[in-house]
């Protein structure tokens, strides 16, 4: 009996110290999220006199949306970076911890389109949630950056889904843009989806990976509406994990990058923990309401030309959005001029894999054109 007091004793100690240590990480987490954007300043520490810094809720067509403005000078031409998802930014902070953020080279606008992340509100009603809607609400966001930066146009890169979004803004206005650049493109994704049903079904029966092969048999091979024991969703998401398995995200998440980001002053206390907070589901409807348009999305069916210099990065390995769809996309396009790079060994996130390597293409390619 003396024991097992002792064994509860110690083990209320060790529960406290615990406790204790949560509740320290957590208020100096808080002493850190001032949600200020973090400026950019000399080796005195004095803020870069043409620099800017700054984050705010801007009412687009009558629609509360996020928007993170962030260069060293504002001469630089201005970039509008379109996210993936459906309905999944990345946060700018990302962007600098993995080195590819290219804020010393352009002014970069990053934007949560209507209905996803921090742009999230009860407010937005779920059918203005449409790719027609948030097209027309880029377009509006590029000729405001236009017009607060004095440019005459401004670059916009898409990625993933935000690539076929980027692509039917360009085709829409097409002087508003510079060029056109695209990462992990989604070029027909009904057919990228039964290529990488194939390759997740390959893979894992070489490895005889029993578990993951009962589960591709049981949704089935794409289309999914068929699919009798799970929603399309739900079998979107089987897929991809089997997917992720064999063609992993090359990203090193450790102590270091998860202390900088949650350090960073540029969210509040409340924004660092969103998305723990929250159910896909209810925090990122985007991403479900927006599913069978995003299937559909077919560029080689509706967008065969730009009138704007395009560039692709497209991982080797990627099988969110399958190479060689991608490249038989690309190779069929008319464009006054269209680059192409493969990256090795990349997946559906080269330029967070290969920080350098995207960076010098923007530097000795798409900014000397």
């Amino acid at each position: 009996m003396k024991i097992v007091k002792k064994i509860g004793k110690w083990f209320l100690v060790l529960l406290g110290i615990l406790v204790a240590f949560i509740l320290v990480v957590l208020l100096v987490i808080r002493i850190n999220s001032s949600g200020k954007e973090e400026s950019f300043v000399d080796e005195n520490g004095n803020v870069l006199a043409n620099s800017i810094a700054m984050h705010e809720n801007m009412i687009i067509n009558g629609v509360a949306q996020r928007i993170t403005i962030r260069g060293k000078d504002k001469n630089n031409p201005v970039l509008l970076i379109v996210h993936g998802g459906p309905g999944a930014p990345i946060l700018p902070v990302i962007y600098k911890l993995t080195g590819v953020d290219l804020e010393d080279l352009f002014t970069v606008c990053y934007w949560d389109q209507r209905g996803s992340g921090l742009a999230y509100n009860d407010s937005i009603s779920d059918s203005s949630i449409t790719l027609n809607n948030i097209v027309d609400d880029g377009l509006q966001l590029s000729k405001h950056l236009k017009e607060t930066f004095k440019k005459d146009k401004i670059y916009i890169e898409g990625l993933s889904w935000g690539t076929a979004v980027a692509a039917y803004m360009v085709q829409k206005n097409p002087e508003l843009y510079h060029a056109y650049i695209g990462s992990g493109l989604m070029a027909n994704q009904s057919l990228s989806e039964e290529l990488s049903y194939d390759f997740a079904m390959s893979e894992a029966e070489k490895y005889n990976d029993t578990l993951s092969i009962s589960q591709l048999k049981e949704i089935g091979r794409p289309p999914y509406s068929n699919n009798v024991n799970n929603t399309v969703t739900e079998a979107f998401e089987i897929e991809r994990s089997i997917v992720m398995k064999y063609a992993p995200l090359q990203l090193d998440t450790d102590y270091s990058f998860l202390k900088d980001m949650f350090m960073d002053n540029g969210l509040t206390f409340k924004e660092k923990f969103t998305d723990m907070l929250n159910s896909p589901e209810s925090y990122y409807p985007a991403s479900k309401i927006l599913e069978s348009t995003a299937i559909d999305i077919n560029l080689m069916r509706d967008i065969p030309e730009f009138k704007v210099p395009v560039y692709i990065f497209q991982g080797d390995n990627d099988h969110f959005t399958e190479t060689s769809v991608a490249k038989a996309y690309f190779d069929s396009i008319v464009a006054p001029s269209k680059k192409w790079f493969l990256f090795e060994n990349g997946t559906h996130g080269v330029q967070i894999e290969y920080p350098e390597k995207y960076r010098s293409i923007y530097i000795n390619e798409i900014l000397k054109k």
